[in-house]
């Protein structure tokens, strides 16, 4: 039995270093895109382009009427951000620009959800015809709590990276 181990072994041999090489890679280009994604945010944030103003931009290119909740209400109300309307789905969406990793938890999320149906109830908005979205510069700023629960669908609630 022992024997035919190392066999087996001796066969794939060479294909060790080959993994380890294509796992330092992939972890190095992550590491790559990462410093892109911040670079990137922080000249945008420099020139005027807030994560929320580029969320605006995206959704209206994708053929919703955007609304800016503060703006629409008169007060900025905790945790929605923008109305989206597109023929008869409503989004309701947070934008969050943190920049630290694992800064957004499971705690934020239901906060956003929790003020995001008490605006559905309030504003008689058919829960099936409802989505919720939270904006964030890139994925590492999810802390895994919070992943769980965005990727939950009882939740419907969902992340975009912009």
């Amino acid at each position: 039995m022992g024997e035919m181990i190392l066999a087996s072994l001796s066969k794939i041999w060479h294909i060790v270093p080959i993994v380890i090489a294509i796992i330092l890679f992939k972890k190095f280009m992550n590491k790559k895109d990462k410093e892109r994604r911040i670079k990137r945010n922080e000249e945008h944030e420099k020139q005027g382009l807030t994560l929320e103003l580029r969320t605006v931009k995206k959704y209206e290119e994708w053929g919703y009427t955007v609304t800016s909740h503060e703006l629409e209400e008169g007060e900025k109300d905790q945790a929605i951000d923008l109305l989206c309307y597109k023929d008869d789905k409503t989004l309701i969406i947070q934008c969050k620009n943190a920049s630290e990793p694992k800064s957004i938890t499971a705690e934020d999320i239901k906060i956003f959800h929790s003020n995001a149906l008490k605006y559905v109830e309030t504003n008689n908005i058919e829960k099936n015809k409802v989505e919720f979205r939270y904006v964030i510069p890139y994925t590492d700023v999810l802390d895994k709590s919070a992943v769980k629960i965005l990727t939950d669908d009882s939740y419907n609630c969902k992340y975009m990276v912009l």
